[in-house]
């Protein structure tokens, strides 16, 4: 048995200010621009504070794992400020916590005062001011939305491009204590930045009981990226941490170890870049394609300790791994909203956050706690390489399971049963365990649904869709709808699905 179910597609949209959100873009690209050049130049502190405290990098690696793991779920946290005060606010805060940090690294006197002021304080500033710099440009932007998105993301590649050369420059004329000085005044831009994100008059604060829902965690494919969440976040950190040290072990200088680095960014960069031109216009074979390459890269991952014997080897490693990490946060992003839908993917991030902060406060140490029995970087990195290529293999597993429904259709909106008995949808005491598959769709025409986990058929509005074959663009079989089942005409801002009743 087949029943026709329609899904409401009108939302309602922010006012756009067009005399000032590409302002408001430029100071977000700004934000993640410093935020992120610093956090993952942590590599280059591990090396200097190391040599400064002669402590093992089963303590140094703390300060990074902090700094990281702060940083990350301070990110959950930013939308309570954000949801009460807005993105101004949120963004300023965070910029004078993380001066006020790096200012009083300069003071510190002990490895422990680092942990305090680089990781705690540091990084609770950079969780108030990336997220929420994004959440600003989300607001301000309702056409070209995806473009102003895609040019503040630029600015995470670009600060890991030139940060770690301009620490390195600092480190040569002012020591460590006085580029922590200076770093701190450069992270006192992040207030003129938040200064500009004014709040637009129709802002609606988000409810608290909607941030604290666990809803996305009953939907296994998002459980499942959780995991592979975190396994991603734990083998990054083993990179970006140990990068520097593991090239100047293998005979690197160090300005040579920290342009490793600076080519993990330009990798990354390119990446997002071509992912996120590549993702919308992309059909499902060439997204499998895409992902079982990229699952054979990390695979290299795992035996690229053989590559650092020479330093072209370990400039190819760095290049490879900024190439992967470019596509995962982009893939991801994609993903989760996928799997999850608008209304709950707000809820996800906050989720997979968490994933990347307890992965990254995980990483660091156990590699380090690892270097410390064995003194061998081979095995740290075959382990950060083994974590990636895990987190690959459960990506494409989801990926598969492309006929899965996304998240809200188990959740609708509570609306009448007089209402869900005119528009299709089950009433109240029905059977609503039935997944939907669902689509995109614009108006005005039928056809395929195409997607990075699903491949489905949907029709458009104002079509007959009695008798419909259900077959997607890409040649895989669908769903035949019977033939007596009469037409419906469907109103302008829905989309009618057909569904299996014993699916």
């Amino acid at each position: 048995m087949f029943v026709v179910t329609t899904v409401n597609r009108s939302l309602p949209m922010a006012r756009e200010d067009d005399s000032w959100r590409w302002v408001v873009a430029i100071a977000a690209f700004l934000t993640q621009f410093i935020v992120c050049g610093i956090t993952y130049s942590l590599g280059i502190f591990h090396v200097v504070f190391k040599d400064t405290f002669y402590e093992s990098h089963f303590e140094t690696s703390w300060v990074g794992s902090i700094l990281l793991y702060v940083t990350a779920l301070s990110s959950i946290m930013f939308r309570f400020v954000t949801s009460r005060f807005g993105s101004r606010v949120s963004v300023i805060l965070g910029g004078l916590l993380a001066s006020t940090g790096l200012g009083l690294c300069m003071l510190a006197q002990e490895l422990f005062h680092l942990y305090l002021c680089f990781g705690l304080l540091t990084g609770l500033g950079f969780g108030l001011a990336c997220s929420p710099s994004i959440v600003a440009v989300e607001r301000y932007f309702v056409h070209g939305r995806s473009q102003a998105l895609s040019v503040v993301v630029a600015g995470i590649g670009a600060g890991i491009i030139t940060f770690p050369v301009l620490i390195r420059q600092l480190l040569l004329h002012f020591a460590w204590r006085g580029t922590m000085l200076i770093l701190s005044g450069i992270a006192l831009n992040l207030c003129v930045c938040g200064m500009v994100m004014k709040p637009l008059r129709h802002e609606k604060q988000i409810p608290l009981r909607s941030m604290l829902s666990c809803i996305p965690l009953q939907h296994p494919l998002f459980d499942g990226m959780c995991l592979a969440n975190l396994f991603w976040s734990f083998g990054s950190t083993v990179v970006y941490m140990y990068l520097p040290s593991y090239a100047m072990a293998q005979g690197s200088s160090f300005d040579s170890a920290v342009f490793l680095v600076s080519t993990v960014g330009m990798a990354s960069f390119a990446s997002r870049a071509i992912f996120a031109f590549m993702g919308p216009n992309s059909t499902l074979d060439e997204v499998t394609s895409t992902l079982c390459s990229l699952g054979l890269g990390v695979v290299i991952l795992g035996i690229a300790p053989l590559l650092f014997k020479n330093y072209m080897g370990q400039v190819a490693y760095t290049l490879l791994f900024g190439f992967y990490s470019g596509f995962w946060t982009t893939f991801l992003s994609q993903a989760s909203r996928e799997l999850l839908g608008p209304r709950y993917v707000a809820m996800g991030n906050g989720y997979l956050s968490l994933m990347v902060a307890l992965g990254a406060l995980c990483g660091g140490p156990l590699t380090g706690l690892l270097l410390y029995q064995e003194n061998d970087f081979k095995v740290a990195f075959y382990l950060g390489g083994a974590c990636l290529l895990w987190s690959s293999v459960v990506m494409i597993l989801l990926k598969l399971q492309r006929c899965q429904p996304r998240l809200e259709d188990f959740h609708p909106e509570k609306t009448s049963n007089a209402t869900n008995k005119t528009k299709g949808l089950p009433g109240k005491g029905d059977d609503f365990s039935v997944p939907l598959i669902t689509g995109e769709m614009k108006n005005g025409g039928g056809g395929s649904g195409n997607s990075i986990l699903m491949s489905t058929v949907v029709s458009g509005p104002g079509e007959s869709v009695g008798g419909t074959s259900l077959t997607s663009r890409n040649g895989r079989a669908g769903y035949q709808a019977p033939p007596n089942t009469g037409s419906t005409v469907i109103n302008s801002n829905d989309i009618v699905v057909w569904v299996p009743k014993d699916f």
